[in-house]
């Protein structure tokens, strides 16, 4: 899938099935001067023997794999890319505004900012590239990842919209019923230019041996065609079984519920894990009596009126 398509800068996506999982993403076209980046989760992979990792490749080469003692790593291409994998947010590396994006939902596997706090699973990894353009990415919930640039001077197309800061024309609301009510904010549908899927000639993954063939372990959709909501009916016999046994150890039943769907609609039973750190995090925050952010609201004195300034 396009995440940007544009004449100079071109971030493709890699989708597991019609679940939508981001399992990775590649970048290229005329900005990289011929170069490629890729990031993609080792789940997508049969083949793999540390499901939930990432790797990074350059130019079909892995890159960020020596790590020191503190899972720390870096790589410089001069005038194209500087990438770092870190264990930790960095205050001094990492940019701030991904913290802050708000929360459409109440996310199962944790809240926004947990996804690259706290020792994030797969790591956390940083790519800084021409013209400005930043992505950070980690392996939580297969992975999650976040793209900083500024609008193209000749326009651009794709999933992440066509950045005319117009967002009707990028994406329209979920119908109601296709999604249940908790979740059905998380379901909006792209619109626009450049959601067709990306062709072969095009397509950045396929470029190098190394994930050549991923594309064959995710499921395609034919052209023209979007991918449908994902079902949040569970799975049945065996695999329902498996799912259930991941999950038993997970306390609360809403997030038990979460990881069973998750773990019947991917096949991986890793996604349990994320789960059950999400919880653990959320108990040990509440646990110090940290405060969670609630909603905005006003102050009061003991009469209900409204402070004045």
């Amino acid at each position: 899938l396009w995440l940007v398509k544009s004449e100079d800068v071109w971030i493709q996506a890699l989708s597991k099935s019609a679940t939508g999982d981001f399992m990775g993403f590649a970048v290229g076209g005329p900005f990289m001067n011929g170069h490629t980046l890729i990031l993609y989760n080792n789940t997508v992979s049969p083949d793999s023997s540390a499901p939930g990792s990432l790797t990074a490749l350059f130019d079909g080469e892995p890159i960020l794999t020596d790590w020191d003692a503190e899972g720390n790593a870096d790589f410089e291409e001069p005038s194209i890319l500087l990438a770092a994998r870190r264990e930790e947010w960095t205050s001094s590396l990492h940019n701030q505004e991904v913290l802050e994006m708000p929360d459409s939902i109440n996310w199962t596997v944790g809240s926004w900012p947990s996804r690259f706090q706290n020792k994030p699973m797969g790591g956390l990894y940083l790519f800084k590239l021409p013209q400005g353009i930043e992505i950070t990415a980690t392996g939580v919930d297969f992975m999650s990842a976040v793209i900083k640039m500024a609008p193209q001077a000749k326009g651009q197309s794709g999933y992440c919209g066509n950045f005319n800061n117009d967002m009707s024309d990028d994406f329209e609301p979920a119908p109601i019923g296709s999604a249940p009510p908790q979740t059905i904010a998380a379901w909006n549908r792209p619109i626009g230019d450049g959601l067709d899927l990306v062709p072969d000639s095009e397509n950045l993954f396929k470029l190098h041996s190394a994930t050549a063939n991923l594309s064959a372990y995710t499921a395609s959709l034919p052209e023209g065609e979007s991918a449908p909501l994902a079902s949040a009916q569970p799975c049945e016999g065996s695999h329902m079984e498996a799912a259930e046994k991941a999950c038993e150890g997970i306390p609360s039943a809403t997030m038990r519920q979460a990881c069973i769907i998750d773990i019947c609609l991917t096949g991986n039973a890793a996604a349990a894990g994320g789960v059950a750190q999400a919880e653990i995090l959320e108990e040990r925050v509440n646990g110090r009596g940290l405060p969670v952010f609630v909603g905005h609201g006003t102050c009061v004195d003991t009469q209900d009126k409204h402070f004045r300034v």
